[in-house]
């Protein structure tokens, strides 16, 4: 079948190529795309000078050759050819919806249809319908948090938001670990002893790794977003209306200086 024998050649091409250093931005998009594949879940495709909005599954993904191979575009009859960009979307149960761009690489035949072969994205936009605001913290609040590593080591944070179900973080892996990396750290891994004070409420509880970004330019320079695991539900209530009370005061404020604007 052509389909398998793009996939042999993926595996040819890898052949004296040095070992892959550890990326977890592919790791995170590469996780997301392989179950949209296992489950095949279907793809919207939006072709750039295209109106029309079509429906294809991937195929395969290849995170070496860093390539997802995806089926023929229906409704049938457009044919998109090699550098053409692409927008693509998955719809998945629960209202997550997974968005990122590509190009078009390669175009094939199989069966008499055309068949893609397109660049993994460098990341994706994994978003979800949220039940909770995650409210941003300027850098000048300075809020620390601190946690133990999925390897055991101590870390420090900077909260950058937080919402009642989860806070994003800057960590600077040096700080307390000179060995470690981005690496550390992946999809669902647990951070133990979760510790941070909020708006004079105290939490202390577990959270599970959700996303992982690397600053380009300082690859021990990370933000990471993670979920609570077991913060007991009178501390999220809690904790949920000291950040709803926050938000508005911020309107108030910020309707106050637009009035004060206004008048000057």
């Amino acid at each position: 079948m052509l389909v398998l024998a793009m996939i042999t050649s993926f595996i040819d091409r890898l052949r004296g190529k040095p070992a892959l250093k550890a990326d977890n931005a592919l790791n995170y998009t590469y996780l997301h795309l392989h179950q949209a594949q296992r489950n095949r879940d279907f793809l919207e495709v939006k072709i750039e000078g295209d109106e029309v909005l079509y429906q294809s599954i991937i195929l395969e993904s290849d995170p070496n050759e860093r390539t997802l191979l995806i089926d023929e575009l229906f409704p049938t009859g457009f044919v998109g050819l090699p550098g053409q960009k692409v927008h693509l979307a998955i719809r998945q149960k629960g209202g997550r919806k997974i968005k990122f761009e590509s190009t078009i690489l390669e175009q094939h035949r199989y069966d008499d249809a055309p068949i893609y072969v397109l660049a993994m994205p460098q990341d994706i936009e994994a978003g979800q319908r949220r039940s909770a605001y995650r409210l941003p913290i300027a850098n000048s609040s300075s809020i620390d948090s601190h946690f133990v590593g999925p390897e055991g080591n101590a870390y420090h944070g900077l909260l950058r938001n937080v919402s009642s179900t989860g806070i994003a973080m800057d960590v600077l892996l040096d700080e307390m670990d000179n060995s470690g990396g981005p690496d550390n750290f992946q999809y669902n891994d647990i951070l133990d002893e979760l510790v941070f004070d909020f708006a004079g409420v105290n939490i202390q509880c577990e959270a599970s790794v959700r996303s992982v970004e690397v600053d380009p330019n300082d690859q021990k320079h990370i933000l990471i977003g993670a979920e609570f695991v077991d913060l007991p539900p009178v501390e999220q209530r809690v904790l949920e209306r000291s950040i709803m009370r926050i938000q508005r005061d911020r309107i108030k404020l910020s309707g106050a200086f637009e009035a004060d604007m206004a008048l000057a």
